[in-house]
């Protein structure tokens, strides 16, 4: 057998065993779970909490935050934007006329 067949072998079946190895782990990364991994891919928890009632904190603009415009959905509420550039809907200032 020739050295340049002989490399063509060996490199065949270190390219087939690497397949091999790739096609395995994908195959059984769904099935892993740990509470150290992110819940990337299906991995890990990702932080599930359970259902807590309770009621969410009011909104309300500062100085500094950026008038958008009225709220379609909500009457009497405006749409701002924060220094960072969130937009979050808030009560509109008194007066505001659209």
């Amino acid at each position: 057998m020739r050295r340049s067949d002989q490399n063509t072998t060996s490199r065949r079946l270190r390219l087939g065993a690497l397949g091999l190895v790739l096609t395995l782990s994908t195959l059984a990364l769904p099935g892993c779970r740990s509470d150290v991994l992110p819940a990337v891919f299906g991995l890990g928890e990702g932080g599930i909490a359970a259902y807590a009632p309770g009621t969410l904190p009011d909104i309300q603009a500062h100085e500094g935050d950026k008038l958008i415009g009225q709220s379609a959905s909500e009457t009497g509420r405006c749409i701002y934007e924060n220094a960072v550039g969130r937009r979050f809907r808030a009560d509109c200032p008194e007066g505001y006329k659209p």
